[in-house]
């Protein structure tokens, strides 16, 4: 269930972020909630690569990072 919660947070917050130049507020909470695990895990990877990074990598994501994108996934759900 995360995964997948974790996944839909993601490519609204990562990919649609840095395809689409986006920097609301979901989109800045989301990276500074995953900034370290992004730099611990996926460092090696292009921009447009972290959300498979993260996916990949779900299982060491942080509690603080998986919280925020689950958070961010349901306010995604209740407002469609």
């Amino acid at each position: 269930m995360i995964r997948s919660v974790l996944a839909a947070g993601l490519v609204a917050c990562f990919t649609a972020g840095a395809a689409l130049a986006q920097s609301g507020p979901e989109v800045q909470e989301a990276r500074a909630a995953c900034r370290e695990d992004v730099k611990r895990l996926c460092s090696n990877v292009q921009p447009i690569e972290v959300q498979m990074c993260l996916e990949e990598n779900v299982d060491q994501v942080s509690e603080r990072c998986k919280a925020t994108i689950s958070g961010i996934a349901e306010q995604n759900e209740n407002h469609d």
